[in-house]
């Protein structure tokens, strides 16, 4: 996997050509060694107004397991994947705006597009 790769990815436009929301895929250099201390790292560097952040339980995507951290805030929603593949770290962060997308509509949209990416360290 290459360091320094950034791609941004738009979710579905709605009936009036609006996005509700976009995922941001990365992959770059860390010090982590361990997917739970790369866990703890985002968490501790999530940016924004969210009244919760939470980790919640890891999910296996395309063969690679993902830790999983959520925020909701006021206007926006927030989840976080991440992974080690090699000496890389990945991570894909989606964000949503609540009045644009239901929770239910969020979680389709995730896990339409996160089995579709493969991973070799």
């Amino acid at each position: 996997m290459e360091d320094g790769v950034t791609q941004v990815m738009g979710a579905p436009k709605d009936d009036q050509g609006n996005e509700p929301g976009f995922g941001l895929f990365d992959a770059g250099s860390t010090l982590a060694l361990t997917t739970d201390e790369l866990a703890t790292e985002s968490r501790n560097n999530v940016i924004g107004d969210y009244s919760k952040i939470e980790r919640l339980q890891d999910v296996k995507f395309g063969g690679t397991t993902f830790f999983h951290i959520r925020g909701t805030g006021e206007n926006r929603s927030y989840d976080l994947y991440g992974a080690l593949v090699g000496d890389i770290q990945v991570t894909v962060s989606w964000s949503f705006g609540v009045e644009m997308a239901s929770r239910k509509q969020i979680d389709a949209w995730i896990n339409q597009v996160m089995p579709t990416f493969r991973f070799e360290g």
